[in-house]
């Protein structure tokens, strides 16, 4: 099924208030007598799909390349990310995401800031705001939200693909995932592997396919899910008003405890805040 932005688009918020109410529905389980898994994530332009960082920077007509590129930076993160004389105590082993933790070895990479093929999702509403919220302050934004749930297939060799990715966690190897380019799978990698993964009760979207748009597969799956249970709200989409950012921050600093030193407790993080703080206030200000 074709994505359509239009009926997957819950409303335009103009003002904390609504978020704050939008947020006692997640909270509350409005949606569903029996408990909901939210998985939320921010984006602070209107791009309308769910594209990774790798394949919004690489041509989609050329699979082998794309795929050579990633191959070369996954093995060149890891030759020098075994030397790096600074690395903290709180990161992974270079031999925790070695040869066969491909997963593993692009989340630490997502981490360096390094483009990959996969997508960040919290289960914090407030935290996806902050991502939603933090950069472009004159452009509207835009939150989505999954119901954790979908991932569960009823296809019974998709569901042993999946839970093969759940256990890689403290185990050597991984599923050849990325060999299944022609499958539209999607699966959550939730290594916890850094200060920030944890800190911003993280975990990513993959798919087998490096330019599949996760909006797209995400719609698929709730399609599927909703044949089997009728439910409007497996995948769905905000859009944020620019007017409403600046308030947005301010609330979350003031009420939540959530800014710059909490979501990003590294000094990478802090240098990816500052270059966003840099352009807000010089858009503003010129």
């Amino acid at each position: 099924m074709a994505l359509d932005i239009t009926a997957l688009t819950v409303a335009t918020v103009p003002s904390v208030s609504e978020l704050m109410n939008w947020n006692d529905h997640f909270q509350s389980g409005r949606f569903a007598a029996e408990p909901r898994t939210w998985a939320f994530r921010g984006q602070p332009q209107l791009f309308q799909n769910l594209a990774p960082s790798f394949s919004r920077a690489v041509s989609s007509s050329a699979h082998a390349a794309a795929e050579l590129i990633e191959r070369e930076l996954i093995d060149d993160f890891r030759k020098h990310y075994a030397i790096l004389p600074d690395r903290s105590a709180d990161m992974p082993q270079p031999t925790d995401i070695g040869p066969g933790a491909d997963l593993k070895c692009l989340s630490v990479m997502q981490h360096y800031e390094v483009p990959t093929r996969l997508l960040d999702w919290t289960s914090d509403f407030w935290i996806a705001l902050y991502f939603a919220c933090g950069t472009d302050p004159g452009a509207d934004a835009e939150l989505w939200l999954y119901d954790r749930q979908i991932l569960v297939s009823h296809d019974q060799s998709r569901q042993d693909e999946l839970a093969a990715i759940e256990a890689r966690v403290g185990s050597s190897s991984e599923p050849a995932t990325f060999a299944r380019r022609s499958e539209r799978l999607l699966a959550e990698v939730d290594p916890r592997l850094t200060p920030r993964m944890k800190q911003q009760l993280a975990h990513h979207t993959v798919a087998a396919n490096v330019f599949d748009d996760h909006a797209q597969l995400l719609n698929d799956l709730a399609t599927q899910a909703n044949e089997t249970k009728p439910d409007t709200w497996y995948f769905r989409r905000f859009v944020i008003q620019s007017a409403c950012k600046p308030k947005v921050l301010k609330f979350l600093a003031d009420h939540k405890k959530i800014t710059a030193s909490t979501i990003f407790p590294d000094v990478v993080g802090l240098g990816r805040f500052l270059r966003w703080q840099f352009e807000s206030l010089r858009t503003m200000l010129t």
